[in-house]
């Protein structure tokens, strides 16, 4: 008998910035947040995205900071970090590293069934049912594929029109927001609105 995996789903906004977020910044390592919860049976429902960093994602005060924020900002909205997601500089490389194994850790210590992406990157292109993230489980070991909730069509449909309007362009993450704070890192999905 097959051992089913806990499904990972992820609403349209929270995939669509996650992937603005790597096409804004197609040539560097970045890495967010996922926001949602996690129930008994180990499934997650990602509601939101929070990217992080573009320039060094391994700068830990600066970590702590957002997460702190990140938080406040889950406690506040009846949410929590349920994930981590990374893209890494060079489109084949797949591997979390040892930052990232850390930041996902620390989330796994909180959320054991967290989910943790890597963007594969050999091809930006991704449809309803290949969207481009590999599950990265606590063993290191690729998890079940994550999926949209809801109509996935529609949201690559969405999805290619806001590169087309170069959208990727404002998406606004943590490292922005550091270099200037009027910049608001936590309203990402109010871009999607059109």
């Amino acid at each position: 008998m097959a051992i089913s995996k806990p499904a990972i789903a992820l609403k349209a906004d929270a995939y669509t910035v996650l992937f603005l977020h790597c096409c804004r910044y197609p040539t560097r390592s970045l890495n967010g947040l996922l926001l949602g919860s996690a129930a008994a049976d180990g499934s997650v429902s990602v509601e939101m995205t929070l990217p992080l960093f573009h320039t060094q994602i391994s700068l830990a005060p600066m970590l702590e900071a957002a997460l702190l924020l990140a938080d406040e900002y889950c406690q506040q909205n009846g949410l929590q970090i349920v994930g981590y997601y990374q893209a890494n500089e060079l489109v084949d490389d797949l591997d979390l590293g040892p930052f990232g194994k850390r930041i996902s850790d620390k989330i796994r210590s909180q959320v054991p069934a967290a989910a943790v992406f890597v963007v594969d990157g050999a091809s930006m292109h991704p449809s309803a049912t290949d969207l481009r993230l590999i599950t990265q489980g606590a063993d290191g070991k690729r998890g079940a594929a994550p999926f949209i909730e809801g109509d996935a069509e529609g949201c690559i449909v969405r999805l290619e029109r806001c590169i087309a309007n170069s959208l990727q362009h404002e998406i606004i993450d943590f490292d922005a927001h550091l270099d200037d704070p009027e910049k608001n890192w936590l309203g990402n999905a109010a871009l999607l609105v059109q």
